[in-house]
């Protein structure tokens, strides 16, 4: 099975981070396939993973527009309006919109991310630049046939696009041309992308290269769960073959109808298996003219009855866990999740297990931050668990734990030595008197 997984992310100037390397080499310099990151509150964790988003949204901004309309469309009510709205920008400002939001406040340099990654074996890097404003300098390497070289390398003054990625002249001249109309308010990959969707998917593909064909496909199944100071963004660029995209709630053409079958006989075995109180999930379905609405149905046994719980009134947890599993699916098809707050709403012991299920399946990459320190002992290697420490300048490093304790082995215990501050990322704050915090409001107490 061919599978994707990155290597090492550099960033200069996004978030919190003025210079961070992220290493994802093990000691045999193989990609680890299972990352934790943890760290004190505030830290820079969701931005860490957020490097990830903003690669993810920076392949699409001129092919989403199909997308934002079937949702405008959808005669389902729940839209995630957080989505709705970053493809909406990125539709009409381009890259701006991600250069505003992710780059270092009243920074002067450029925002700068560097992603090695590796696909079937074979090393390949990714560079991407931006001012205030749009993209200055784009590269992309990977295997051409058998040795690495260089697929695209453009800035405002030059746009040196390798031939040898496309099969023929056509195809090449179709994405100069539009470089030449787009590049800088997008990215060379998102107008790639664009082509593709605005052709028939099959037969652009084959325009391209083998590798090039392989290296979108990959690009394109990123997937990343990204939780913001003000809402849950998702990006989840791939789903498995055979499950529906929205497993809650939503619209689908009849000819679809045995992806939901599947997707409802999967679901009862996830959540047997996860929760005692389930007794099986089912999809209500209502079909019209155009198709078939349905809606995510628990079955589970409440005070000696079993009972219809419609899932939008489960609780938090069960609502995560849901969240959660198309972004473990897809890693065990050889694509890379990234999963920030992993722990949200998840018991301790059932994430351990879950941790355990996924380190067997595992084919793919899947990067997660948490606060669950129990995971430190679940049997996890411990060059897989990160922490992100700020230094005395204010500035970050991220490292595996074993950098700080070179002396960890099995029969330790890394979750205590964290709690002891081994490795540090951990809070500091003093007791808070909170009786004076009201005096200050001049509240009676």
């Amino acid at each position: 099975m061919s599978d994707f997984m990155f290597e090492y992310v550099h960033l200069k100037n996004f978030k919190s981070f003025s210079d961070l390397n992220f290493n994802l080499l093990d000691r045999h310099n193989e990609p680890k396939k299972l990352v934790f990151i943890y760290g004190e509150n505030g830290v820079g964790k969701t931005n860490l993973a957020s490097c990830f988003h903003f690669l993810s949204m920076s392949l699409c901004t001129l092919s989403n527009n199909d997308f934002i309309e079937s949702l405008l469309s959808s005669k389902i009510d729940r839209i995630d309006k957080s989505l709705l709205s970053d493809l909406y920008k990125a539709r009409y400002s381009g890259i701006e919109h991600l250069i505003h939001e992710y780059k270092m406040a009243a920074s002067l340099d450029n925002l700068l991310l560097e992603f090695g990654f590796r696909l079937n074996g074979k090393r390949g890097k990714y560079i991407l630049e931006t001012d205030d404003a749009e993209v200055v300098h784009e590269r992309l390497e990977y295997v051409l046939s058998k040795n690495r070289g260089v697929y695209c390398d453009i800035t405002p003054h030059k746009k040196n696009i390798n031939t040898r990625i496309f099969k023929n002249k056509t195809a090449y001249n179709e994405i100069i041309s539009s470089c030449s109309k787009y590049w800088g308010k997008h990215t060379f990959f998102s107008i790639v992308f664009n082509e593709i969707d605005n052709k028939t998917k099959s037969y652009m593909l084959d325009q391209f290269e083998d590798n090039f064909a392989s290296l979108i496909h990959y690009f394109r199944r990123l997937s990343c769960k990204i939780t913001t100071s003000s809402s849950s963004s998702r990006v989840a660029l791939s789903i498995p073959s055979g499950m529906i995209s929205d497993l809650r709630q939503g619209f689908i053409e009849e000819s679809n109808i045995s992806q939901l079958d599947k997707t409802e006989r999967m679901l009862n075995v996830f959540f047997k298996a996860i929760s005692k109180d389930t007794d099986s999930l089912y999809y209500m379905r209502n079909k019209d003219e155009n198709g078939i609405e349905y809606k995510l149905i628990h079955k589970k046994r409440i005070a000696g009855k079993v009972r219809d719980i419609d899932f939008t009134q489960e609780s938090t947890g069960i609502k995560a866990l849901l969240d959660l599993l198309p972004y473990m699916l897809v890693t065990s098809c050889g694509s890379t999740s990234i999963i920030d707050e992993f722990d949200m709403g998840v018991h301790d012991m059932l994430a351990d297990k879950l941790v355990e299920s996924m380190n067997e399946t595992l084919s793919g990459q899947l990067i997660m931050t948490t606060h669950n320190i129990s995971i430190m002992d679940s049997g996890i290697p411990y060059d897989c668990l990160y922490v992100i420490n700020e230094l005395e300048d204010q500035s970050k490093e991220v490292f595996p734990i074993t950098h700080y304790y070179p002396k960890l082995n099995k029969n330790s215990s890394a979750s205590t030595q964290y709690i002891k501050g081994t490795f540090k990322a951990i809070p500091t704050a003093s007791t808070v008197n909170f009786s004076s915090l009201l005096s200050m409001l001049e509240l009676d107490i």
